[in-house]
């Protein structure tokens, strides 16, 4: 199905979204799926006048908003703010008219089928888009690493899936999540903070954020001494704080949480989740599984642990595998969508606008099941 403009493409995370066109090698803009209502209205919307922010804008007015969180795990749960998001990306952010483009929406793979046919209620009725595809955005990870058949690892702010993807498809059985993700992780550099009697150093979410870009790693081998490895953290008063092991045990938590911890935890190491993903699959396919890993999400950009977790995985499988590292696994689910935009095989995948009004969900479950 060729359109004359490109479409767009959108992902929709529970931490940040990215939106940007499909002929782009980038995402053209990139914000926290946040929205804000001021504070002083108590939940009392409608009665009066007053302003909505989106993403980074709420961000910074923290203290003064009442913050709604639209994707959690993955799930929308609250739609009119969704809607709103949607709405800022084309107009505010993209400046393109709805109308006038086809949009691929990335989506969890635990998504349900009602929650899709909410999204095309929204996108061909409120939106008037001409045309909608929503794809898993493991499958768009894959494909923007050039693979289809592959093992995605989606490191995300609150879930960390394990995906095999067979021919593009989801193999949904083998799906395992560890039970950790980025909030976790932020949860865990918090409490260290604050036992140090260095509580002060996170003022908001973006303080934490901050620290796990800057200074969070993975080592190739944990039996490392901390001058080897120090970190420092630059206060915005410009004092410095020593924040090495929080650090190096944060990261490691995604490979061992119970001696991280210091007990029994409900979370899955991440090696051990990819190789009981696989194992879970025919043994015929685990060849062509463990030959293209793909790490994606914000925690995927923490160094080293493309490394690491080849490491254990291999010493797991007694075999070579391929973990795949990108400067850009952040945005590497969206730039799927801009590849899977133009396959040629991608046409059927398409519901139009005059589809969704002949035939309604009908159509939305014999494409997107």
């Amino acid at each position: 199905m060729s359109f004359e403009k490109p479409p767009v493409v959108i992902d929709n995370g529970s931490f940040s979204i990215k939106a940007g066109f499909a002929c782009d090698n980038h995402p053209v803009s990139i914000f926290r799926t946040i929205v804000g209502r001021p504070n002083y209205l108590h939940g009392s919307y409608g009665k009066e006048y007053y302003d909505v922010y989106i993403g980074d804008d709420a961000a910074v007015r923290v203290e003064d908003l009442e913050l709604s969180h639209p994707v959690v795990c993955g799930r929308i749960v609250h739609w009119d703010n969704m809607e709103r998001i949607w709405h800022h990306i084309f107009y505010r952010e993209l400046k393109a008219a709805p109308e006038d483009r086809a949009v691929i929406l990335g989506c969890a793979p635990t998504t349900p089928m009602q929650e899709k046919i909410k999204c095309c209620e929204i996108f061909f009725e409120a939106l008037n888009s001409p045309a909608l595809c929503i794809q898993p955005q493991s499958v768009l990870s894959l494909y923007g690493s050039g693979f289809t058949n592959g093992i995605c690892v989606d490191l995300g702010y609150d879930t960390t899936d394990i995906v095999p993807i067979f021919e593009g498809g989801l193999v949904n059985y083998a799906h395992i999540q560890t039970g950790l993700a980025g909030n976790q992780i932020s949860d865990y550099i918090k409490q260290q903070l604050n036992d140090r009697n260095l509580g002060h150093v996170i003022k908001t979410v973006e303080d934490i954020e901050r620290i796990k870009q800057d200074c969070l790693y993975v080592t190739e081998c944990c039996a490392v001494t901390r001058k080897e490895y120090s970190k420092k953290y630059k206060l915005p008063s410009g004092e410095e704080i020593d924040i090495s092991l929080e650090a190096f045990m944060a990261a490691e938590l995604m490979f061992q949480p119970d001696l991280v911890k210091g007990y029994k935890t409900n979370y899955v190491p991440l090696h051990e989740a990819v190789v009981n993903s696989a194992l879970k699959c025919d043994s015929e396919l685990r060849t062509q599984l463990y030959d293209a890993i793909v790490p994606c999400g914000g925690l995927a950009m923490v160094p080293c642990i493309t490394k690491r977790l080849a490491d254990e995985i291999e010493n797991m499988v007694g075999r070579p595998v391929t973990v795949l590292s990108s400067s850009e696994a952040y945005a590497i689910s969206w730039l799927g969508g801009a590849t899977f935009a133009g396959l040629p095989d991608a046409n059927k995948m398409w519901v139009q606008k005059k589809q969704y009004e002949d035939y309604g969900p009908k159509i939305i479950r014999n494409k997107f099941l």
